[in-house]
């Protein structure tokens, strides 16, 4: 009447049952481990609204460099600048390292450090962010037309 399977041998079903637990378990882990490795930043808005809530934790802020702030000290290799969102409240930053490439006032950086009791955010990483578009400089747009034009000859 009712067949048996040999020893050891699972059905169809349980395979299957094994198989999509052990899918939703690793897009579980992925998902986990994603939302684990996220890292936001605050604004200098919220930091001067709370300074209490951010010392002595490791944070990052978001925010444009401050025109007429930045002081670059090749000899100490220290960097002292303002952050700001609104260029009506900044908070004071200071970077032991070597300034970044493309750093320049009014430029979005993201600096990762510590508020200190003073006030003063000192960074152990600045990221300067920058746009996504690509411009061709005229002169370069010029010699690349040209360029074009004889290879089109």
């Amino acid at each position: 009447m009712f067949s048996k399977k040999p020893n050891g041998a699972m059905s169809k079903k349980i395979q299957y049952m094994i198989a999509a637990g052990a899918v939703l378990a690793i897009i579980g882990g992925v998902l986990y481990q994603g939302l684990q490795t996220t890292v936001y930043y605050q604004t200098p808005g919220e930091v001067i609204a709370a300074p209490e809530n951010f010392r002595n934790k490791t944070i990052r802020i978001g925010a444009l460099v401050q025109p007429d702030s930045v002081t670059w000290n090749p000899d100490a290799v220290r960097l002292s600048f303002r952050v700001t969102e609104d260029s009506q409240a900044s908070i004071p930053v200071v970077y032991d390292g070597v300034k970044p490439d493309m750093f320049k006032e009014g430029q979005g950086v993201v600096v990762e450090g510590r508020l200190g009791a003073d006030g003063v955010f000192v960074a152990q990483e600045v990221l300067v962010k920058h746009s996504e578009e690509y411009r061709v400089e005229e002169a370069k747009k010029g010699q690349r037309d040209k360029t074009y034009q004889s290879l089109m000859k």
